[in-house]
């Protein structure tokens, strides 16, 4: 239960994250104690991130280990910008590594009719799915037509 708990927690912060320019701070000691979490589990084959395969896994220690040697012994405001841009770029990475494909996001830039400023979208799989049956395009139908599903 407590992993399942911290998961969500890690997943609500990066979802918080990915959705607006300006990131949340995150407390370092609770993100490094639940890498220490994800590890066990990738270790173990057992919980969210039990199941990846072998590619995943090596992205995943990539990041963990990349993360853990920026944070450790630091707090949140001695991190540069760019430094608080890779840990929320590896947190939002690590976070989508334990959803299965229709729960995780696809981000794409879109620049919305009548501006210039380009905003970024992330939606899960899903919801692409039903906004595009809901306009009435069948995303089977018109991958087999060869065009694009939005």
């Amino acid at each position: 239960m407590r992993k399942i708990l911290s998961t969500l927690i890690l997943a609500a912060a990066c979802a918080t994250a990915t959705a607006s320019p300006d990131r949340a701070p995150f407390e370092v000691q609770g993100v490094l104690e639940q890498q220490k979490q994800i590890r066990t589990e990738v270790e173990t084959g057992k919980g969210a991130y039990g199941g990846l395969d072998a590619n995943a896994r090596r992205e995943l220690t990539t990041r963990q280990e990349r993360l853990v040697k920026l944070l450790e012994g630091r707090r949140y405001e001695d991190l540069s910008e760019s430094e608080r841009e890779s840990a929320h770029g590896d947190l939002a990475w690590i976070a989508q590594a334990a959803r299965s494909d229709e729960e995780k996001l696809i981000c794409e830039r879109v620049r919305p009719i009548g501006s210039n400023r380009v905003e970024r979208v992330c939606k899960t799989a899903s919801q692409r799915h039903k906004e595009q049956e809901a306009r009435g395009q069948d995303p089977e139908l018109l991958r087999q037509q060869g065009r694009p599903t939005m």
